[in-house]
């Protein structure tokens, strides 16, 4: 886990008057401690700057349950903050060895159901009636989550499971097609095309949907963006899933959403099982 933090903070001296800026990059974050609690152990992050004229400036993230961000703080003491950098947490990408190696799942569907089953049964038991409840935040983000990992992983099984398939992403793809060989390149390599492919596909960010729908257009011919039933449902809980995880459930402006009621979540599950489901009948009716 890492934390990103980018901008400039102003903060006005309580006294004086005076605005000062603190630039991220005055910043460092440390891992300062942790509790156990019911759902695992709980981090917390903090950076602090020591200022001339302004005294203590302390900045803290709550990391829980593990990978979730559920906090965030800013302590300029007496003094009042104009503007906060944007900071939060993320997940840094994996060793290039460790991702290129890894397979996708042998039936990414099967995977997709199991977890929209138990992150279900989780929302039954543990959910609330309340928009802003972290557990239905939690479910809400995992089910968008499960949705973009088996966009990824059924496209890199499809490509690579049929010649046909793995030929028309080549030819069809912009950036693909841009790629150039030597013979002795690939006589050294010949498994040059097929590792360049899938660092392509595992590079792409399958939350944006209108990219992997024409990804899928182009290799399988299906376009999944026409099989949702409510597309622009969909589009809104991908840029939702963005405000929980990257914003602790807040928009642009900083204002708590509270649209993740238990039915909220419920029907955003449902839709993107019954998404899943068609693409799924689509590409095995090729």
């Amino acid at each position: 886990m890492e934390v990103f933090c980018i901008g400039t903070a102003r903060i006005r001296h309580s006294q004086t008057g005076e605005i000062y800026e603190i630039g991220s990059d005055d910043l460092d974050w440390d891992m300062v401690g942790g509790d156990e609690q019911s759902m695992g152990p709980e981090f917390r992050y903090e950076a602090s700057v020591e200022h001339a004229d302004l005294g203590t400036l302390t900045w803290s993230l709550w990391e829980y349950p593990v990978g979730i961000q559920n906090a965030r703080e800013t302590d300029v003491g007496q003094h009042e903050l104009l503007h906060d950098f944007d900071y939060g947490l993320e997940h840094g990408p994996p060793e290039p060895d460790e991702w290129l190696d890894s397979a996708p799942p042998y039936d990414p569907f099967w995977v997709f159901l199991e977890s929209y089953r138990g992150t279900i049964g989780l929302l039954a038991s543990q959910g609330a009636e309340d928009g802003r409840f972290l557990v239905n935040r939690l479910v809400f983000s995992h089910q968008v989550t499960a949705l973009e990992t088996y966009l990824g992983d059924t496209l890199i099984n499809e490509v690579f499971s049929d010649a046909k398939v793995l030929e028309r992403l080549l030819d069809g793809d912009r950036d693909l097609s841009k790629e150039k060989f030597t013979l002795p390149e690939i006589a050294k390599d010949p498994g040059l095309i097929n590792r360049k492919v899938r660092e392509y596909l595992k590079s792409i960010l399958y939350h944006n949907l209108q990219k992997v729908d024409v990804l899928y257009h182009l290799a399988l011919g299906v376009r999944i963006l026409d099989l949702a039933k409510n597309k622009s449902a969909l589009l809104d809980a991908v840029r939702l899933r963005h405000d929980c995880v990257h914003r602790n459930g807040r928009d642009k402006e900083g204002r708590e959403l509270d649209v993740f009621t238990k039915g909220f979540v419920q029907d955003t599950a449902n839709t993107i099982k019954e998404l899943v489901e068609k693409i799924e009948e689509a590409i095995r009716a090729r």
